[in-house]
């Protein structure tokens, strides 16, 4: 990438961060490499303050002033995750990497509005539709509700809804339903 490199407002994925435990260290410096959009809640703005990392959002249960004068905060309303989620919405984000200790069932309903990736525990979590395919070494679990599958290839199924991948190169995954899927992998 050249110096010259452009980034738009709003362009690189925001970073919801729930349970900074969720993700190791290594993996969550890759996410703020691109200084995204970062919204904290009570839980999680000490690990980012006592970082010094620069974070735009806090939703909270308190009133509180935070020793970064640029950070927003608000009360939590409906969750934190739903608030987040509709405070990048209104904000025209397109796309979301949430750090949590599992992925929430109120997420499927914001799929159609924002691009979520949920990362938990050394598994990556996505939302899609109709068809997945991606390049994958060979041994590479996977997960995907069988009652959504239509088809497969390059997968073997090992136990109910999980699969591994048979050899290097692209997996294919196609759905039975016009709703987001939630599959998942080990990162």
């Amino acid at each position: 990438m050249s110096s010259h490199h452009i980034i738009r407002e709003n362009q690189e994925p925001a970073l919801i961060v729930a349970a900074y435990e969720a993700l190791d260290e290594e993996y969550m410096g890759q996410l703020l490499e691109w200084s995204p959009t970062i919204i904290a809640n009570d839980d999680t703005i000490d690990f980012f303050l006592a970082a010094n990392i620069k974070v735009d959002v806090v939703f909270s249960v308190k009133e509180i002033t935070y020793p970064q004068e640029q950070i927003r905060t608000f009360q939590i309303k409906n969750g934190f995750i739903p608030d987040a989620l509709d405070y990048l919405i209104q904000n025209d984000h397109e796309a979301v990497n949430i750090v949590c200790d599992g992925p929430e069932d109120i997420l499927a309903s914001y799929c159609t509005l924002i691009n979520i990736v949920v990362l938990s525990h050394r598994i990556r979590y996505v939302y899609v539709r109709d068809r997945y395919e991606k390049w994958k070494e060979a041994g590479a679990r996977m997960f995907a509700p069988e009652t959504q599958l239509k088809s497969l290839l390059g997968l073997k199924h090992i136990n109910p809804n999980e699969f591994v991948t048979e050899r290097d190169g692209f997996i294919y995954l196609e759905f039975n339903t016009d709703e987001h899927v939630r599959i998942a992998e080990d990162i």
